[in-house]
């Protein structure tokens, strides 16, 4: 007889997907040159806002796309945490 094997909630998928998503969104950030700010030609306020959601969008267009394959082990783990198994 083949073992009943249950795939992790739903709920645990999206919180992965969240998590791999502000995940890149962080290397993203750490990635990118920082600007010197002060000036006239200081960026300001807004722009610091507009990389912030520009990071927050390119993280999930990643992870739309296949991300970096974090999501399935933090799905497997989150599920696993759901469940009350052992760590």
């Amino acid at each position: 007889m083949e073992p009943v094997t249950l795939s992790p909630p739903p709920q645990a998928r999206k919180l992965a997907r969240q998590l791999e998503t502000s995940f890149a969104a962080e290397l993203l950030r750490a990635a990118r040159p920082q600007q010197k700010a002060g000036g006239l030609a200081g960026r300001g306020a807004g722009g610091d806002a507009f990389d912030s959601f520009m990071d927050e969008a390119l993280g999930a267009a990643m992870v739309a796309r296949g991300g970096l394959g974090l999501a399935p082990m933090l799905e497997k783990a989150i599920a696993g945490r759901a469940a009350g198994a052992p760590r």
